[in-house]
């Protein structure tokens, strides 16, 4: 009688789980007459230094050596892509809690790693969303999926030479960011961000976003760029109405780590290796 009890309740439970999962859900309905959102993202200030990354501390020298290396052997990540307009690239606008409106397509991310660099810099992702990494390069990589940065690993999956590997992210409790890093090259690195509804953008060189058949009401507006501090707004959408917004990213809010700017002298010229005599 008590095992009976006890099953009858843990079912009861779980229905309780997947109906309110199915409540929470979204749902895809045909929008009449929607609003829509645009503007640009902007940085402001002074544009951040890349990040540095000595090469010589890593393998397969030769082939990394390939992209974004200045003449001391140091990878350069350029975190801050702008047009002349000082248009962001690589920011994330998003709408959030829209529960019903324009469908959403699942599609899986796909990602280039070539001459030891992952390409895009940025992915937008549904929670247990898919993943490819096409590794172009001849030698094996090792993805190492963070939730947020540099947080709890939550993926781990070896990246053979020459082939295509399949991941899939999912995320805990209330996470929005992942982080993917390799394990043997450090400055290889992808973000992703964790979009709920397809009211989302991700900005290009000119830092212009469109996000239109909005259903009528007051949202939230996110932006989001994986080095600065979220952006939010409410707005308001009327039904055929258009409205602009614009972000403003500072750069002179960026702090590099030291190390992360430091071009020369990680390998002293007098360091000693141990065990010998100079």
């Amino acid at each position: 009688m008590e095992k009976a009890k006890l099953f009858f309740k843990l079912a009861l439970t779980s229905l309780v789980c997947v109906l309110s999962t199915q409540a929470w859900a979204y749902q895809e309905i045909e929008v009449h007459n929607g609003g829509t959102l645009q503007g640009r993202a902007v940085l402001t200030g002074g544009v951040p230094q890349p990040r540095v990354f000595h090469l010589v501390l890593f393998p397969n020298l030769d082939m990394c050596a390939e992209v974004d290396t200045d003449d001391e052997m140091n990878r350069l990540l350029f975190d801050f892509s702008t047009d002349k307009d000082r248009g962001l690239k690589d920011v994330v606008i998003t709408l959030k809690k829209v529960e019903a409106g324009k469908s959403f397509p699942n599609k899986p991310i796909n990602i280039v790693s070539e001459n030891c660099k992952f390409l895009p810099a940025v992915n937008v992702i549904p929670q247990g969303g898919t993943f490819f990494v096409d590794n172009q390069d001849a030698v094996m990589h090792n993805s190492q999926v963070y939730q947020s940065e540099r947080g709890k690993i939550i993926l781990n999956i070896p990246i053979p030479a020459e082939e295509i590997s399949e991941g899939r992210v999912q995320f805990q409790k209330h996470y929005k960011i992942f982080q993917m890093i390799c394990g043997m090259h450090e400055f290889m690195q992808t973000w992703g961000y964790r979009v709920q509804n397809p009211y989302y953008f991700l900005t290009q060189l000119d830092g212009k976003y469109k996000i239109d058949n909005i259903p009528p009401g007051e949202y939230e507006v996110n932006a989001w760029h994986y080095l600065m501090k979220l952006r939010s707004s409410i707005i308001k959408i009327s039904e055929g109405e258009t409205v602009n917004l614009d972000f403003e990213f500072n750069g002179d809010e960026v702090i590099r780590p030291f190390y992360e700017t430091i071009k020369s002298g990680r390998i002293k010229k007098d360091a000693r290796i141990p065990g010998t005599i100079h």
